[in-house]
């Protein structure tokens, strides 16, 4: 008997097939990276681009510089720079909110997909380095949201490259190296697909639209599509083929509803670690955790899958916080559970105090995100200047160590020496005489100054 398996299409696309496409000219450039050099070399590409925006130098493989290349030097019609320039306006006012939707409703939302979510457990990148896979998302939203992010000079495209080459490279090193002992497994379709990049770009943008209509901010329709061109402009800089580009919001929304269903079908298992992470994540924010819940219960509501909430977190915590899961199949017995969790409305002067109060929390973690980047920008610049200084030092310590040789000198000697030619003039015109001159002025300040001089400057 045939066996008739559900097909999951949008636009004539087979979802199940996207899985198995990757991002072809990343892949060659990350290979082409391994093939030159090592898997350690890599490893040392991948931790200076996490670093620094100086990773690009000339010794890189021609595949790997032209994709670079193509991208930094990408042209923007005015069109284009108007929806950009609308987005940097919504983003001042809204970033906090933004912030907010992304770790209490967008993150745990999308951890139900459990073929994309094998990559971020096998890798341990967000169940073992949560804070700093939190940290490094928010700085990939900072610098692709910052004014004229677009422009070469800036870091949005740059950033964008970053994430799209390191998601290469973790491609490469798990399907030819395996990690943490683990082989992947070819029924997940290949890691970080077409699929997943498409799914991952549109939670950006879509879920933060329908995040803000909870949150009783609903964005107006032009705001929504500029917020929308934007971000999709990324996920093409982001290696997003283009026949997954979607003309508009509405078209947008019709293409990840089948992605959710496609691959939120699977029981989840990786998932329920990866929202337990982020909790404990959040908890560091000095967040109660019943706290974290409660917002998380109530940012996960859904229509398509109203079971996201026990299904995610239920397994972690259902048993420390069993009224939180309760679930109630009437309208009455939902209000009655609300009104139990403290849940219930609020009168519209106290409502408006409340919401206040949240909006000005959430202004003051946004101003300290902000404060965090700026700080971490001066700190990568001192970092930069001792090295540097220390690079010089390291020059002028070997450079003299080598004039002395020439000469035939200790150091101990070259200092009883200048000590006779500032007492004697007679042994200063024996030295000249000798050695060609009398004084050696090294300066650690200017790069590889070396005087030599006939008399003490």
């Amino acid at each position: 008997m045939k066996d008739f398996k559900q097909q999951y299409v949008w636009n004539d696309i087979n979802l199940e097939d996207l899985r198995q496409i990757m991002d072809k000219p990343a892949d060659n450039a990350v290979l082409s990276v391994y093939e030159s050099k090592s898997m350690n070399h890599l490893r040392e590409l991948l931790t200076k681009m996490a670093k620094n925006d100086d990773f690009i130098s000339s010794d890189l493989p021609e595949p790997m510089h032209q994709l670079i290349q193509s991208e930094v030097n990408s042209q923007f019609s005015a069109s284009d720079i108007n929806y950009f320039k609308e987005t940097h306006e919504i983003w001042k006012k809204h970033g906090a909110n933004f912030i907010f939707i992304l770790f209490f409703r967008a993150l745990p939302y999308t951890y139900m997909a459990e073929k994309p979510a094998n990559v971020l457990r096998i890798t341990r990148l967000l169940e073992t380095d949560t804070e700093r896979r939190i940290f490094e998302t928010a700085q990939f939203v900072f610098d692709v949201m910052d004014k004229n992010w677009w422009e070469p000079d800036k870091r949005g495209i740059l950033t964008a490259l970053k994430v799209r080459i390191m998601h290469a490279a973790m491609r490469h090193i798990i399907l030819i190296s395996g990690m943490r002992g683990e082989t992947w497994n070819p029924e997940w379709g290949m890691p970080i697909s077409q699929e997943d990049m498409i799914a991952t770009n549109q939670v950006f943008s879509l879920e933060f639209i329908k995040g803000m209509e909870m949150l009783g901010l609903t964005l107006s329709g032009s705001a929504q599509e500029a917020w929308f061109h934007t971000w999709k402009t990324i996920g093409r800089i982001m290696g997003v083929q283009e026949n997954l580009i979607s003309k508009n919001v509405k078209e947008a929304w019709s293409l990840q509803h089948a992605v959710y269903a496609h691959l939120f079908k699977d029981q989840t298992y990786s998932g329920i670690g990866l929202a337990k992470a982020l909790v404990e994540t959040l908890q560091r924010f000095y967040l109660p955790e019943r706290l974290i819940l409660l917002l998380m219960k109530h940012m996960l509501t859904d229509d398509q899958f109203p079971d996201c909430f026990e299904r995610m977190l239920g397994p972690s915590y259902e048993n420390i916080y069993p009224e939180l899961f309760e679930v109630h199949e009437n309208e009455e017995e939902q209000q009655k559970h609300k009104e139990k969790l403290g849940q219930i409305r609020l009168s519209t002067n106290v409502r408006k105090k409340h919401d206040a109060a949240l909006e000005k929390a959430l202004e003051e973690r946004f101003e300290l995100l902000c404060e965090l980047r700026l700080a971490k920008k001066q700190h990568d610049r001192i970092v930069q200047q001792l090295k540097d200084k220390f690079a010089r030092v390291e020059r002028a310590i070997f450079t003299g160590h080598e004039l002395l040789r020439r000469c035939g000198m200790t150091a101990s000697e070259l200092r009883s020496t200048l000590r006779e030619i500032r007492k004697s003039p007679a042994h200063e015109r024996h030295i000249r005489k000798k050695f060609g001159f009398t004084a050696i002025l090294i300066s650690h300040e200017i790069p590889d100054v070396f005087f030599i001089s006939n008399r003490i400057l």
